[in-house]
């Protein structure tokens, strides 16, 4: 099999079988990239075959063979960013029809080294890679391809492909975290309810071991970096900890996040019509409704299908479920596009504070004391770093213990971190709407999530708690 660049230079020499084999080769990580930027599957098609008519228009202009997969790329995205201003921006929305149940729509690992302070050292280091070694890298953590898809695009064997990306990966921690220390590498998103690991890396010296905390939108990307190793632990959702679990991904249910700390908001228009009891007035009136959620198999989803009897027998009757990251709901909420939305704070405070909506219940009214997000760890990892674990959920505990004592410096870390408002985030902490009291794995409250997410339909069948949960756990 020829390898993507001996295609090159044959099509540069007008050899259109050559071309039309680069084509076949790198159609999927074109469109891969025009639906991240597109969320339209007809939008992207369009961009690919724009893309690839001017790759092949001015082929003759690139130079440098290594450097065609990323030349493409570049082709695809100037594409989409001409649909886009052509169609006028539109808030990228999904319904579950849509969606896998772990959608790869994560950004390289690297880009998320690069928000954070080791920037200029993570540019440096992706420039001194070769181009197997670069490409390689950006198709399976930026696109989320699989082995096989990268051993053909790139003509190289999939063992080869495999040994590049491990070698890479490593290269990269040592560079960036520097050699001689050890790193945990965690995952978090913008919420309230992900404060603990924020604080504890501002509180961090550093000195002993090295966190690589990174900021992710989506948890879908959060799970896809899991999935793919480019993260030893992240802060997620029980129920998704389960579905991965289940799936033959291993992981340890280390400790508690947070309990609590969610809203259901709803249109401002809508919430004036809400009279009485909260609960049931969400059901009567919302069956049917538009409602943004944070993921397929989110807590958020469980609680509405079990709780509330959204889409359960005898209950209001379906909703439809807007998969878009918190970060995003309150655009579409003001737009009318969503007739509400039920996801971890501020997000519902801050569409309060604009007018736009009105928190309507909080998901501790619907289960008090309840587990949404934990610190699910990669069993290899804990398995090969036990004193270095045990040294985090050390700092995750302090970092609780602080947040208590120091409410406002506390806020003022997650702004730092998140760019939400210090006051809002504050007045989560002050109000108690989200709890961080108590976060040592609880075997009944674990069983509790998982019966659940079996009753919602996120689960198929029970998970094997003894493997989640760590020895002991009460």
């Amino acid at each position: 099999m020829k390898n993507y660049q001996e295609l090159l230079r044959q099509a540069r020499d007008g050899n259109r079988s050559a071309f039309a084999e680069l084509v076949r080769r790198f159609s999927d990580m074109a469109s891969a990239v025009a639906v991240q930027r597109l969320r339209d599957h007809a939008m992207a098609e369009d961009a690919v075959q724009e893309a690839f008519l001017a790759a092949w228009l001015h082929l003759s202009g690139l130079r440098d063979p290594d450097s065609f997969p990323a030349w493409l790329r570049s082709i695809v995205v100037r594409s989409c960013l001409r649909i886009l201003r052509a169609n006028g921006l539109q808030v990228a929305t999904a319904r579950l029809d849509d969606l896998e149940d772990i959608p790869g729509d994560d950004l390289d690992p690297v880009e998320h080294f690069a928000r954070f302070q080791t920037r200029d050292a993570v540019l440096a280091f992706l420039a001194s890679l070769s181009g197997v070694y670069r490409e390689a890298a950006v198709q399976r953590y930026l696109l989320g391809r699989s082995y096989e898809e990268i051993s053909l695009a790139l003509g190289a064997p999939v063992g080869t492909i495999k040994r590049r990306l491990h070698e890479t990966r490593d290269r990269m921690m040592r560079s960036v975290a520097g050699q001689h220390r050890q790193t945990i590498r965690v995952g978090y998103l913008p919420i309230s309810d992900h404060l603990l690991p924020m604080v504890a890396h501002q509180r961090h010296d550093q000195a002993t071991f090295h966190i690589c905390l990174r900021k992710f939108l989506s948890w879908a990307q959060l799970a896809k970096a899991l999935v793919n190793e480019s993260l030893d632990a992240a802060m997620l959702m029980a129920p998704l900890a389960m579905v991965l679990h289940n799936r033959g991904l291993p992981l340890r249910w280390v400790m508690d996040g947070h309990h609590e700390g969610s809203a259901i908001t709803v249109h401002s228009s809508i919430a004036r019509n809400l009279t009485g009891n909260p609960g049931r007035a969400l059901t009567r009136n919302l069956g049917g409704a538009a409602l943004g959620l944070p993921h397929p198999l989110s807590t958020h989803g469980m609680l509405l299908r079990t709780m509330l009897g959204f889409g359960q027998t005898g209950g209001s009757g379906p909703f439809r479920a807007v998969y878009m990251n918190p970060s995003s709901m309150q655009r579409p909420l003001a737009k009318g596009e969503l007739d509400g939305f039920f996801c971890a704070e501020p997000w519902g405070l801050l569409a309060e504070a604009a007018g736009t909506g009105r928190i309507m219940i909080r998901s501790r009214d619907l289960t008090p004391d309840h587990v949404c997000c934990i610190l699910a760890v990669r069993d290899d990892f804990a398995r090969s770093n036990p004193e270095l674990l045990a040294s985090y959920v050390n700092l995750l505990h302090a970092a609780a213990d602080y947040v208590y004592a120091r409410p406002q410096e506390s806020a003022a870390i997650q702004s730092r971190y998140t760019g939400v408002d210090r006051d809002v985030a504050a007045f989560v902490l002050d109000r108690g709407f989200v709890s961080f009291h108590d976060l040592s794995p609880d075997r009944s409250r674990a069983a509790g999530v998982m019966n659940l997410a079996l009753q919602a339909g996120i689960l198929e069948t029970p998970c094997d708690l003894d493997s989640l949960l760590p020895p002991g756990a009460n």
